[in-house]
């Protein structure tokens, strides 16, 4: 379901409030207005569910100051709309704690370019409140090791090198940092390292103003700014090329950055948290990674164990996805049975947690209802279980007691269909659909229990 963006507009000017009214609807937002800034403060004491303020500065009475500080009771990001924007302006208005400012006369790929922006903050803050800590769920003495020094760092503001395989959890783990700390009001932004060509990467951490390059048709707000007062995750650090390393040791040190295309240094008030899969120290001594930039980002090290370093906490994860997902789809999915949790605990895992919860999700998703079984889990972790769980030959297979005959007799033909139907269905389930196996346990050759399912089932 796509997310219902609400915009609360406080404008004196009717025709302003109007056209704005307009053009916001047009690009897919919920308008409520307000005509002066009382109005608005009041309609922001009830209604607390919005995803941004839109405010004029100056209004009689009520200004757009009071209306900025009123919204920030309720965590509502506020834009500022000026008609006579100076520098001095603007900095007052950042150090107030507006998103962002508008100068009138404004255009419509400028008004745009300020909301995709407000999008982007409220979509990590609400992701990042959303998001449970999925990968710190567990007992295991490697997770509580990592859990107590995620509880320690979060108290400050050290750099933070997080270490782990794909798939660990990582990003969760910062996550729980930033939610845990000073800053948990303030954004959570991400940032993939890996994904962003270094051509653009700078203009993507710093922003850039208009005409900085060919296509910079606007001013752009980079991850720094979006992110100022919380929390920049960049993953995947282990990818960033040399020279934006530089770049960002600079920042790092100095706390203070420029965007492209712009001489005045802003400051940089962000905590920041990198992220890797690689083996950086390798990296290090292999000229591939700056020594002076890894120890910058490497004050405190944490690293995720792999789920096959801490399969008993396997159950729990099992659970909480499970849970998860039949909310998420509607359905009735159990716990698996003992032989499938079985199966699931001795598989290693090489995607790890992300791994296991998208089978988790595909199960549920497939199975609709009853408990998970050996047959619904991939083929890949069917031959652990098997193989764990040696099938008897069939001369060693202890016979069924023997029956009573009942004293009004029976229909014999149709006792042993119902028998030997029985018999087949515990053979196929005990061995995860494995014909060969099934056939193992009942004696017969392959081709003789495919016969007989054929029979029962011209489909089978």
């Amino acid at each position: 379901m796509s997310p219902v963006w609400r915009v609360l507009v406080v404008e004196d000017d009717p025709d302003v409030r109007h056209a704005l009214e307009r053009f916001l609807t047009r690009e897919g937002w919920t308008v409520v207005s307000a005509a002066d800034g009382a109005e608005a403060i009041r309609l922001l004491d009830v209604d607390h569910d919005l995803t941004l303020v839109l405010s004029d500065l100056d209004m009689p009475n009520v200004d757009g100051r009071e209306v900025l500080a009123a919204a920030q009771r309720y965590d509502i990001p506020v834009v500022i709309v000026t008609g006579a924007a100076t520098v001095e302006t603007a900095v007052e208005l950042m150090k107030r704690g507006a998103a962002n400012y508008l100068t009138k006369p404004f255009s419509p790929p400028a008004i745009r370019s300020v909301l995709d922006e407000c999008r982007a903050r409220h979509e990590a803050r609400r992701e990042a409140r959303a998001t449970s800590d999925r990968a710190l769920i567990g007992e295991s003495a490697g997770l509580r090791s990592v859990v107590d020094v995620i509880s320690a760092v979060a108290e400050t503001d050290a750099t933070v090198l997080l270490r782990g395989e794909s798939g660990t959890g990582k990003e969760v783990a910062a996550r729980s940092i930033h939610a845990a700390s000073r800053r948990a009001h303030r954004p959570f932004i991400a940032v993939n390292c890996g994904a962003i060509p270094e051509a653009l990467l700078e203009s993507e951490l710093f922003g850039h103003s208009r005409g900085a390059f060919t296509g910079a048709t606007h001013s752009r707000a980079g991850r720094f700014e979006l992110a100022d007062g919380g929390t920049l995750f960049l993953d995947e650090i282990g990818d960033m090329a040399l020279s934006s390393q530089v770049r960002l040791l600079r920042v790092l040190q100095e706390r203070q950055y420029s965007p492209l295309g712009e001489s005045v240094p802003r400051a940089c008030d962000v905590r920041v948290i990198c992220a890797t899969h690689r083996d950086l120290r390798e990296m290090v001594s292999k000229g591939t990674f700056r020594e002076d930039f890894f120890y910058r980002i490497n004050v405190v090290e944490v690293v995720l164990p792999a789920l096959r370093d801490r399969r008993d906490d396997i159950p729990m994860l099992v659970q909480h996805f499970l849970d998860a997902a039949n909310v998420r789809h509607g359905r009735d999915v159990g716990l698996p049975t003992a032989e499938a949790m079985a199966a699931l605990c001795r598989h290693d895992w090489p995607g790890n947690i992300r791994q296991l919860a998208n089978m988790i999700e595909r199960m549920v998703v497939l199975r609709r209802s009853g408990p998970i079984g050996l047959a619904d889990l991939p083929n890949e972790l069917r031959p652990a279980a098997l193989a764990e769980a040696p099938i008897a030959p069939a001369a060693t297979i202890a016979a069924a007691p023997p029956a009573t005959l009942p004293e009004e007799g029976v229909d014999l033909r149709r006792a042993l269909a119902e028998l030997e139907d029985t018999l087949i269905a515990q053979a196929l389930n005990r061995t995860g659909g494995n014909r060969n196996a099934a056939a193992q346990l009942l004696g017969l050759n392959r081709t003789t229990l495919v016969e007989k399912l054929k029979r029962r089932n011209p489909n089978a």
